[in-house]
């Protein structure tokens, strides 16, 4: 059987959890629950000051200014964060009022007033661990952008009579390190090797990948001439060492032979075909698709040579370029000919090329962009 008596409505009032009140349209206390008076530090309520008056300064100004407009417009205002001042000090509190006649000089205004402390102590904890957040963020983002940077190279080498341009730009806001890299090295006295290519996946595993086949392609490259031999060895090393992960790649080899006869070798394997914007402008496609690396065990490669003539570029890019998106709409490969069609000719082409590319995705991309132009001078 429960004994404990029954609490009848005006108990309830007085023990509720919250602050309740009435006042009239001028501040003046109708009513007031036991609980309020306590959070005040008053006694008797015959001691209350009008209700503006225990409002902090600022606070005062807003109920006037704003409050009570928006209770004589509306009728309501909930969770207003405010200071009310007790005889223990401020005290921080989230007010809610209902004016019963909105508008009217005779309305009584209805009072909730809830303690606001653990809420303030709530949202100051979620700032904290949002700036803590913000700066593992930046941390990790400068951690990927030096990493990625460590992977390629920080400036093109001089090439007699060939002018070498590369862009790079991270997929989003570069907080991950991406899969597209680009190598550039010498061969022997006249001959140089230039690498792109496109590691599947991203983060860690990627940059270890890419790290792997940058010191493969060099190693093989200083061993074999023939191109498909180097992307035969590239490839047995990624089937063993890296099982399931495939990646594409297109090497050119450089043969300074003199000035303005510059040979070029171009092997794909798996990756977009390179692009020679002749001295008259025009757009060829160079070299013949090869098989992906990683994919099989024994893939087919095949070099295609071309003289680069002076005035003329060969472009290599990554998939980041016809691929780039903006909606449903990609950049495709015929915005990238009528681009380098205009462009062609112009100076640090590879970094007009990915500006074009980022600016045609709002300024994110989703994918990697990495693009090499080799440019004949003479």
């Amino acid at each position: 059987m429960n004994t404990r008596p029954e609490a009848t409505h005006t108990d309830l009032y007085h023990r509720a959890p919250c602050g309740l009140a009435t006042i009239d349209r001028r501040g003046t206390f109708l009513a007031i629950n036991q609980t309020l008076l306590e959070w005040l530090g008053l006694a008797d309520p015959s001691e209350l000051p009008r209700f503006q008056d225990l409002l902090a300064a600022g606070d005062r100004i807003y109920w006037e200014t704003h409050a009570t407009p928006l209770l004589d417009m509306q009728g309501d205002i909930a969770e207003i964060a405010v200071e009310l001042i007790t005889l223990g000090g401020t005290a921080p509190v989230l007010l809610n009022a209902m004016s019963a006649h909105p508008g009217r000089s005779e309305t009584r205004i209805d009072l909730a007033i809830f303690p606001a402390e653990d809420r303030r102590k709530y949202e100051r904890e979620l700032l904290t661990a949002r700036k803590l957040a913000e700066a593992s963020e930046a941390k990790t983002r400068e951690l990927a952008q030096s990493l990625q940077r460590s992977l390629l190279p920080p400036v093109p080498p001089s090439i007699p009579f060939v002018e070498i341009d590369a862009a790079y730009r991270p997929a989003g806001e570069g907080n991950e390190i991406g899969g597209d890299f680009y190598d550039v090295f010498r061969m022997g006295t006249d001959e140089w090797m230039v690498v792109v290519g496109d590691v599947r996946g991203k983060g860690a595993s990627a940059a270890s990948l890419t790290s792997m086949m940058r010191y493969v392609i060099r190693g093989a490259a200083m061993e074999a001439y023939d191109m498909p031999e180097v992307l035969a060895t590239l490839n047995s090393a990624l089937m063993a060492d890296s099982p399931g992960e495939t990646c594409t790649a297109v090497l050119v080899r450089l043969d300074i032979r003199s000035k303005g006869n510059v040979g070029v070798a171009v092997c794909p394997a798996g990756h977009p075909l390179p692009l020679l914007v002749t001295d008259a402008g025009d757009v060829i496609e160079i070299g013949r698709p090869g098989t992906v690396l990683g994919a099989l065990p024994h893939p087919r490669h095949e070099e295609t040579g071309i003289d680069l003539k002076p005035g003329s570029t060969l472009v290599l890019f990554t998939d980041g370029v016809p691929e780039g998106r903006r909606g449903d709409d990609f950049f495709g490969e015929e915005r990238l000919r009528e681009l380098l069609f205009r462009s062609g000719s112009q100076p640090h082409l590879a970094q007009i090329v990915a500006d074009t590319v980022v600016e045609f995705q709002n300024g994110l991309p989703r994918d990697d962009i990495a693009i090499v132009t080799l440019r004949c001078t003479s």
